[in-house]
C-alpha cells in the first residue's frame, strides 16, 4: 500500500502537480501512514521551485513510521530498484558499485540534483549533509559540481573536483564528464581550456568516453565559434582513436563548427 502510494506521489512530483502531491500525503497521513525517504524526495522534486529544499532534508531526519526499504518480494525478485521504480534522479546509477551511490542518502540525492537543477549555490545543502557525518558519495559531488558549473563558478567546481580526488576518494568517468560538460557552458576561453585539461586527465587515468557521453560532449564542444575548435578536435580524435561512431546530428554538428573554424583561421 505504503508503496502505490509513493509511486504515485513520485509521478505528480515529476509532472510538477504540486496539488496532487499534497493531496496524496493528506491521503497518507489520514491512513496512519508514516512518511519516508522516498516520500520526502518526492516532495523535494515537486516543491524545488517554490520552497526551499533545506526545509525537506531537515524534516525528512523525522521519518520514523515507515521501515527504510519497503521493496517488494516481486521487485526484488526482478531487479528493479525502488529509486528505478519511483523513477528517481539515482536510478541509471542505483546497481553501481565502488562507493558511487550510498543508498542511505536518497533524500541528500535529490535535493542536491534539484540545487545543480536550480544553479542554486546558496541553497545547497553540503553543511546539512556534513551534520549528518555520512560520507558524500560520488553522485552527491557530482551534483555539488553541477550546481557551481550552472552557476558559472568553475573555480569551485574545479576545487570540488580536485578535493574529491586529492582524498583518494573512488573515482569514477562521470565525475570527469560532469566537470567537462559543465565547463564548457558559454563556451568561454577558461571553460573550454580546462574541459580539454580535463579530458587529457581522463584519459591519462584509463577512463574513456562511451559512444554517448563523446557525443554529448562533442556536440556541446561544436558550439565554440570564437576559439581554436581544439577541444571539439580532441573529442573527436579520442573517438576515432577507439573506433567509437558519434550519431548523426553529432557529426554534423562538429563538420559544420569545423568549417566555420576554419573560416576564421
Amino acid at each position: 500500500m505504503v508503496q502505490t502510494y509513493v509511486c504515485l506521489l513520485n509521478a505528480c512530483a515529476g509532472a510538477g502537480r504540486i496539488d496532487r502531491a499534497y493531496a496524496i500525503i493528506c491521503d497518507m497521513t489520514a491512513a496512519g501512514l508514516g512518511l519516508n525517504k522516498f516520500c520526502y524526495a518526492g516532495l523535494i522534486a515537486a516543491l524545488k521551485n517554490k520552497s526551499p529544499i533545506i526545509k525537506f532534508v531537515e524534516r525528512s531526519k523525522e521519518w520514523t513510521s515507515v521501515k527504510a526499504s519497503s521493496a517488494s518480494a516481486e521487485n526484488l525478485m526482478i531487479g528493479v530498484a525502488e529509486e528505478e521504480l519511483y523513477n528517481l534522479p539515482t536510478a541509471e546509477y542505483v546497481h553501481r558499485r565502488g562507493g558511487f551511490l550510498n543508498r542511505q542518502l536518497t533524500v541528500y540525492h535529490v535535493a542536491f540534483h534539484a540545487c545543480a537543477d536550480l544553479g542554486n549555490v546558496e541553497a545547497i545543502v553540503v553543511d546539512g549533509n556534513s551534520k549528518d557525518e555520512k560520507y558524500p558519495d560520488i553522485f552527491i559531488v557530482m551534483q555539488i559540481m553541477r550546481c557551481y558549473l550552472r552557476a558559472r563558478d568553475i573555480d569551485n567546481a574545479l576545487k570540488t573536483f580536485e578535493d574529491h580526488m586529492n582524498a583518494k576518494k573512488p573515482a569514477a568517468l562521470e565525475l570527469y564528464v560532469t566537470l567537462i560538460e559543465g565547463a564548457m557552458i558559454g563556451h568561454t576561453p577558461k571553460g573550454m581550456q580546462l574541459a580539454q585539461d580535463t579530458l587529457v586527465k581522463m584519459t591519462e587515468r584509463d577512463f574513456f568516453l562511451s559512444q554517448k557521453m563523446g557525443s554529448d560532449l562533442l556536440l556541446i564542444a561544436s558550439g565554440e565559434k570564437t576559439g581554436g575548435y581544439t577541444t571539439a578536435n580532441y573529442i573527436w580524435d579520442l573517438m576515432q582513436a577507439r573506433k567509437i561512431t558519434s550519431s548523426l546530428p553529432t557529426v554534423e554538428a562538429y563538420y559544420n563548427g569545423l568549417k566555420v573554424s576554419l573560416l576564421l583561421r
